[in-house]
């Protein structure tokens, strides 16, 4: 399948000034959030014990997702951290491609903790990836079906890096001269490793600060992939009690197909977009 045909857009819109300044006071209203709607959390359907391993994004460690690990291990499952340090953080890259090699590097150190995770456990895993997290866990999923069970994205650019706040700043890393075909590279990557045959749901949000709405839809089949439009900051995914309210009812559905959200809490605030 050519590139064109595996998420790359030319949809670089990034995301409104407006969005992105406001990033830090959206966060700390959405940690606020959560911790006075924690009554109504513990309403939320429990779990089956299996393992979700979180994978943080670029520059962020373990702890930037401790709050949704809390949050899954209060409603049963075995929560653990990705123990891979903080993501990118030693990337040592010229360009693009070096980026790549680096990226291959990550996953397959992830793919080797996921295999010892399901060797102990004897059960498929779930992988949520938060922004370039997601595709890793994406990437992993295409890759190891016979590991990971389902994964979740939030805020995840699966598209043409220029549709994000950060591009000037990687514009400026690479000298500004990025050719067309490494980002087609760049996107491709998270589809290449074979046939996507497990649920991936895609969580993005539309007033996010920092990945454009026009690049954060992950593409392939519509019966495995959802994408689920949502009210949060970039930075606030993993502490935001809308998405932990999606993320909990999702996990109860059967593992092999997801349906959406049915609470008729959440059902007004979340808008899903069909995959191509």
């Amino acid at each position: 399948m050519a590139v064109s045909d595996q998420g790359f857009t030319h949809d670089t819109q990034p995301p409104a000034l407006r969005h992105s300044v406001m990033e830090f006071g959206r966060v700390m209203l959405e940690i606020g959030s959560t911790a006075l709607l924690t009554p109504l959390l513990k309403t939320l359907p429990k779990g089956d014990g299996h393992t979700i391993m979180t994978i943080p994004g670029f520059m962020g460690a373990d702890g930037s997702t401790s709050p949704l690990r809390r949050f899954l291990k209060k409603r049963g499952y075995n929560a653990i951290p990705w123990g891979l340090g903080r993501n990118a953080s030693n990337v040592r890259s010229q360009n693009i491609d070096d980026f790549l090699a680096h990226r291959a590097a990550t996953e397959d150190a992830i793919a080797l903790r996921i295999e010892q995770e399901f060797i102990a456990s004897g059960r498929k895993l779930t992988l949520i990836g938060w922004s370039l997290g997601g595709l890793y866990a994406v990437a992993l999923a295409h890759r190891f079906p016979q590991w990971v069970r389902q994964v979740i994205t939030l805020g995840t650019p699966y598209g043409d890096p220029r549709g994000t706040a950060l591009y000037s700043v990687m514009g400026r890393i690479y000298n500004n001269d990025v050719e067309e075909e490494a980002l087609e590279r760049w996107v491709a990557h998270t589809y290449n490793g074979g046939t996507l045959r497990i649920p991936v749901l895609a969580l993005y949000s539309e007033s996010d600060g920092i990945v454009g709405a026009g690049i954060a839809k992950c593409q392939g089949d519509p019966r495995y992939v959802t994408n689920m439009a949502v009210v949060a900051s970039h930075v606030g995914f993993p502490f935001n009690p809308l998405v932990f309210a999606v993320v909990a009812n999702h996990l109860v559905e059967p593992q092999d197909r997801w349906a959406l959200c049915r609470s008729q809490y959440i059902r007004p605030l979340v808008r899903v977009v069909a995959a191509s």
